[in-house]
């Protein structure tokens, strides 16, 4: 079992944060241990009796996965705080919740509108991915009085600006009452933001992340990660292949008249999925119980080859987006995949196929496997992506780690990765700002 010893001195610092302020947004990279940070300051502040009790508002994976109830118990120092998961039906939360004297509720973001309405006794929330969260799965912490309870107010994210500043706004707004920006998200906008005439596409005005930063900072308390000193190299490459003649007419058809085949966009946002379907190699219908078009776009060739062709001979967990891909990717390596992270673990297969959103909240353990990761499709969300990397990636890794996106040429994959090259730099900018 871990200590409090055992907590790195940038861990520490984190809980001082914590312990100090009423609200905080706690910015840290996958593995850095936000978890025991979270539960280690809320211990230290009931047992001051600075606390009564702390909600937890979380992904549902987090909480059907008990991550956090496991988290405790592996630190001797969390001794004694008890955490329930709420799951469930309405009533079977209920009885949870009247039953079990818990000194952390945990219950997912789905369900944060439910509890406010009950006699929960809580006077603290933290937010597991609270850039995930700053929207209407979290408006009730503006807008039920009960809300108001919640004196200590922490948000937890590894990626506060993915896209632009835009969500600093709402992410301020839930912690702080509106003290930073105000209640009026529109004025906000108006204040930092350029729009195009239609109001869509938003560009920051000349110097307004100083200005929107030197606001934010006093909310911020941002964990350095050690990662690049501690952890064996990690190397990021991208195989490119080219769509065949056949494939590539039903992409420009869908593209340039939103109709292949059968198929039909209703508007630019289906068309961009259907155009990212058919660079993965298959066409949807809009009820996805329909028959599904498998086309090819030597992506499954090319999975095959770069499997076997890779010189490290490493296991490999590979993530896939769409229900098809899992299938096939099934019945390519049927002889040695698996699902299942625990068969994966315990040796009983060398690849693990995983729903890109399944893995990247809520699981531990994969950071013992050396393992590699590949990505059949670039993806969209640059914290998804990071989330399942740093499955692998993370504290216990002891082997050099190599990250595979396949993209095919002229495709919507293009525009996907530009995105998260954008998404990289305001990052960077947000951590700059910071760090002075």
């Amino acid at each position: 079992m871990l200590s409090n010893n055992s907590l790195t001195p940038d861990q520490q610092a984190a809980v001082s944060h914590l312990y100090e302020r009423d609200a905080t947004i706690l910015v840290a990279a996958t593995g850095v241990g936000k978890t025991v940070i979270a539960l280690t300051a809320i211990h230290e502040l009931i047992q001051e009796r600075e606390l009564t009790k702390v909600i937890v508002a979380c992904p549902a994976k987090v909480v059907t996965n008990h991550v956090w109830s496991a988290e405790a118990t592996r630190w001797d120092h969390l001794h004694g705080l008890r955490v329930v998961e709420l799951e469930g039906d309405a009533r079977t939360r209920d009885t949870i919740l009247k039953t079990d004297a818990a000194d952390v509720i945990v219950v997912s973001l789905n369900n944060l509108d439910w509890l406010l309405n009950e006699d929960h006794g809580c006077d603290g929330i933290v937010i597991d991915e609270l850039s995930k969260a700053a929207g209407k799965q979290t408006r009730a912490l503006k807008t039920k009085s009960k809300a108001g309870m919640l004196t200590w107010r922490v948000g937890m994210t590894a990626t506060p600006v993915s896209q632009n500043f835009e969500k600093i706004f709402p992410m301020c707004r839930i912690l702080d009452d509106g003290k930073t920006f105000g209640t009026n998200k529109a004025k906000y906008i108006a204040e930092y933001f350029d729009s195009d005439y239609m109001g869509y596409n938003l560009t920051l005005k000349a110097f307004a992340d100083a200005s929107i930063m030197a606001k934010v900072s006093p909310l911020v308390h941002l964990v350095s990660d050690n990662k690049l000193h501690t952890l064996p190299p990690l190397r990021e490459e991208v195989v490119r292949f080219k769509m065949p003649d056949e494939t590539r007419e039903v992409y420009d058809d869908m593209k340039r008249h939103m109709v292949a085949g059968d198929v039909e966009a209703a508007n630019e946002a289906v068309k961009s999925g259907k155009l990212r379907q058919l660079a993965s190699g298959f066409l949807y219908q809009e009820n996805r119980d329909e028959e599904v078009d498998v086309l090819d776009t030597s992506r499954q060739s090319e999975v095959y080859m770069w499997r076997a062709l890779h010189p490290r001979g490493t296991r490999l967990v590979i993530f896939y987006e769409f229900m098809e891909q899992g299938r096939a990717l099934t019945g390519m390596f049927q002889n040695w995949a698996t699902s299942s992270v625990p068969d994966f673990v315990g040796g009983k297969a060398n690849i693990l196929l995983a729903q890109i959103n399944s893995l990247s909240h809520g699981i531990d353990g994969l950071q013992h496997v050396c393992a590699d990761v590949l990505f059949m499709q670039p993806v969209w969300s640059r914290d998804a992506a990071e989330q399942a990397v740093g499955r692998v990636w993370r504290q216990g890794q002891t082997k050099p780690v190599t990250v595979t996106t396949l993209v095919c040429d002229d495709t919507l994959d293009d525009v996907v990765m530009q995105r998260v090259e954008g998404n990289a730099q305001w990052m960077e900018l947000f951590k700059k700002h910071l760090e002075g």
